[in-house]
C-alpha cells in the first residue's frame, strides 16, 4: 500500500505538503549531498512501525537539517505530538522530560537504550527510535498537537501545547507581516527547536511555497555571508547577539538578500540604524513574539517607519489585540495578548500558568505604547531586583553593557555580597574576548549605570560557545 495511502489523522498538511517542501529545502548539514538519505515515505513508515498510541509525544533530539523536519513531519503524520529539543541535551534531562510530559519515545541520531531502561532500539529512517518506558500510559494529547519547550519563560520540564493548525495560523499571519513569497529562499541559521525557526520559518515556508536552506548553528559570519550568495538567500532571521556580530563586521550585506528579520531581545534603535546601512535598500523586520502566544505577535518594518519608531516592535499582527495591565505612573505595564494561536496549556511542572483564559496570554513582559498603539519592550517582570533599597532593572543593565564595543550579549545575574544584600555579576559574550577587558568594561559602564546597578563581578567568556542565544 503507497504511503499516502495510509490513514492519518486530520491535519491541515499533507503527506504531499511535507514531500513538497522537503523537495524545496537544501540542506547544508550534509555538505556532500543527501543523496543516500531516506526519503520522507521511508521515514514515515518507520515512525509508523513503532505503533504509538495516537497522541503520543515524541522527543526529537536532532540536529538541524532536512533529516529533522522529516522526523517532525512523520511524528504529526502518525497522530502523535512532536517535541524538538536540542540534540545535546543529555539522556538524565530527555528521561526527566519524558516522565513529566509523558513522552513514549525519542528520536535522536545514535541512542544507548540501557540509559532509558530499554533494550531494544528502532530505525528511523538515519536516526534510531526507543521507546520511553517513563512516559507512562498516554491520553494527555491528541492528534495535531505540538509541545514546545520555550527558552527562559517556564521551567526545563515544561512545555507549551499547541495545535499544528494555529501555529500554521501563525506562520501565515507571519509571512504576512514580513512579506514573505513563493519566490523567497529563507535561511533557518537558528535552531530548529526553536519555536520561532520551527513556525516562522519552517512553516512558513510550508504554506507560502517559499524554498528553504538549513545551516548551523553555531553562527559565523564568513560563512553566513557566503551562503546568502552561494544559494541565493532572500530572506534571513536573526538575533540580537548575531545582529550585534553583524554590525561589529559593518560590511554591507550580500545580493541578493532583499530582508532580515531580528527577534529575540530588543535592539537599540542605534543597532537598527546601523542594520538599515547594512542593508541599503532592502527590508528589516523587528518582531516580538513568545512560545505561548504561537508564537508571533507584533511587527515592525523599520525600513519603512521614521527613526524615533526604531525602538518599538511595531503593530500587531491582523486578529492579534493587546492591552496593558496593572500600568505604572509612565504607562509600562504587562503585555496581555489575545490570539486564536495561543498555547492550549502549559504542561509539565510549569513556574507560571500565563493563560488568563482561553486565547488570553499574559506574557510577563512589561511594555509601552505610544498614541499611535506601536509597542515598546520595557523588560520582563522578574527583571527587576532591589538593590541597597533602590529597584534595579537587569533589562535595563543588560541594553547598556550590550551598548559596549565587541559586546555581543550580556547575562545579569543576581548574587548576595558579603553583606548578605542583593548584588548583581555580570556574564559577557565577547566576540573578540582579547580585546573586550574587565577594566575596559568598567569605564565604559561608569558614566551609563548607577551605582546600585553597578556589577560586583564581570566574567567575560568567548561567544563562540555561546552564538545560538538570543
Amino acid at each position: 500500500m503507497p504511503i499516502h495511502a495510509l490513514a492519518a489523522p486530520a491535519l491541515e498538511i499533507t503527506r504531499d505538503d511535507v514531500v513538497a517542501l522537503l523537495s524545496r529545502t537544501v540542506d547544508l548539514s550534509h555538505p556532500h549531498g543527501t543523496g543516500d538519505a531516506p526519503d520522507f515515505d521511508d521515514v514515515l513508515a518507520d515512525v509508523q512501525s513503532l505503533r504509538l498510541a495516537e497522541g503520543t509525544p515524541v522527543v526529537i533530539a536532532l540536529s538541524n537539517g532536512a533529516h529533522l523536519l522529516k522526523q517532525y513531519f512523520a511524528v504529526l503524520l502518525s497522530g502523535c505530538v512532536p517535541l524538538a529539543v536540542s540534540p545535546s541535551t543529555s539522556s538524565a534531562r530527555i528521561a526527566a522530560l519524558a516522565g513529566h510530559l509523558k513522552a513514549g519515545a525519542l528520536i535522536a541520531a545514535r541512542i544507548d537504550p540501557a540509559r532509558y531502561g530499554v533494550d531494544t532500539v528502532h530505525r528511523a529512517g538515519a536516526e534510531e527510535a526507543v521507546l520511553l518506558p517513563m512516559g507512562g500510559p498516554q491520553g494527555a494529547y491528541r492528534a495535531g498537537e505540538v509541545l514546545m519547550l520555550t527558552s527562559g519563560t517556564s521551567g526545563m520540564f515544561s512545555a507549551c501545547l499547541h495545535r499544528l493548525d494555529s501555529l500554521l495560523r501563525n506562520a501565515r499571519r507571519h509571512s504576512a507581516a514580513v512579506g514573505v513569497r513563493a519566490d523567497d529562499r529563507l535561511l533557518i541559521s537558528l535552531p530548529l527547536y526553536y519555536s520561532y525557526a520551527i513556525v516562522a520559518q519552517a512553516m512558513t515556508a510550508l504554506v507560502t511555497g517559499a524554498g528553504l536552506v538549513i545551516s548551523g548553528p553555531p553562527f559565523n559570519p564568513a560563512a553566513y555571508r557566503a551562503t546568502i550568495e552561494r544559494h541565493g538567500i532572500t530572506s534571513s532571521s536573526v538575533t540580537p547577539t548575531i545582529a550585534r556580530q553583524l554590525l561589529e563586521i559593518g560590511a554591507v550585506l550580500p545580493a541578493p538578500l532583499r530582508s532580515l528579520a531580528v527577534g529575540g531581545d530588543r535592539l537599540t534603535p542605534g543597532h537598527v540604524s546601523g542594520l538599515l546601512d547594512l542593508n541599503p535598500g532592502g527590508e528589516l523586520y523587528l518582531t516580538y513574539g513568545l512560545t505561548e502566544a504561537g508564537p508571533r505577535v507584533a511587527t515592525l518594518a523599520a525600513h519603512t517607519e521614521p527613526a524615533h519608531r526604531h525602538a518599538s516592535v511595531g503593530l500587531p499582527l491582523d486578529d492579534v489585540t493587546v492591552a496593558l495591565r496593572d500600568t505604572d505612573a509612565d504607562g509600562v505595564g504587562e503585555l496581555v495578548v489575545t490570539t486564536d494561536t495561543a498555547l492550549l496549556r502549559k504542561v509539565g511542572p510549569a513556574a507560571r500558568q500565563p493563560l488568563v483564559e482561553p486565547g488570553v496570554v499574559a506574557t510577563g513582559d512589561l511594555f509601552s505604547r505610544d498614541e499611535d498603539g506601536y509597542l515598546y519592550y520595557q523588560g520582563r517582570l522578574s527583571d527587576f531586583v532591589v538593590i541597597r533599597g533602590e529597584k534595579v532593572s537587569l533589562y535595563s543593565i543588560r541594553q547598556a553593557v550590550q551598548t559596549v564595543p565587541g559586546v555581543a550579549r550580556c547575562v545579569p545575574v543576581v548574587g548576595r555580597d558579603d553583606d548578605g544584600e542583593n548584588c548583581v555579576d555580570l556574564e559577557i559574550h565577547a566576540s573578540e574576548p582579547v580585546l573586550v577587558t574587565e577594566a575596559m568594561v568598567r569605564e565604559a559602564l561608569r558614566p551609563l549605570l548607577m551605582r546600585s546597578e553597578r556589577p560586583r563581578r564581570i566574567t567575560i567568556v568567548p561567544l563562540a560557545a555561546t552564538a545560538q542565544h538570543k
